[in-house]
């Protein structure tokens, strides 16, 4: 079930966070490293009540009383970008592959279609995250640019950070 996020599950999405970041299957798919995870619960409250203030989304998809996804949507403050805005998810272990990550950017999109002057959709994904950019592409993103080597991992290598968008209008 997807549900507005509130302050009480600030813990469950730093846990998903951490555990994307930390695990070394999906670490390179996001571009903090695991020595700068320092969010506090209070911190993330603060972030999700800011975003659900300021008229951005700010959903989880919860199964079974469990958090186990999430996705974020800011749309871009000033006058010239507000047509747009930015969104970033994430999907606990064991939940990815289940559709879960397609049904979170659905209620997005319908959402964003409801919003006033809201046009376009944008996120930024890691060129390792092949299986994300699949699914980007299956609902209608599409690459708008690259910046190459833009990911440096503490290994040494790199990877491309991928600039796609959804236009909404």
């Amino acid at each position: 079930m997807i549900r507005l996020a509130s302050g009480m599950d600030a813990e469950a999405i730093m846990n998903i966070n951490n555990e994307i970041t930390m695990s070394e299957a999906t670490t390179k798919f996001f571009i903090s490293s695991p020595t700068e995870l320092a969010y506090k619960v209070d911190e993330q409250k603060e972030k999700i009540e800011k975003a659900l203030e300021k008229n951005n989304l700010y959903v989880v998809y919860e199964t079974e009383g469990q958090v186990v996804g999430f996705l974020v949507f800011r749309r871009y403050e000033y006058a010239r970008l507000n047509h747009a805005g930015a969104m970033g998810m994430g999907i606990k272990e064991g939940y990815r592959s289940q559709g879960i990550g397609t049904q979170l950017i659905c209620f997005l999109i319908e959402w964003g279609k409801q919003q006033e002057n809201l046009e376009k959709i944008c996120l930024g994904v890691v060129s390792v995250n092949e299986r994300a950019i699949n699914v980007y592409r299956r609902l209608g993103f599409v690459e708008e640019g690259r910046q190459q080597n833009q990911i440096k991992y503490e290994d040494g290598s790199y990877s491309d950070d991928i600039m796609m968008a959804y236009m909404l209008k």
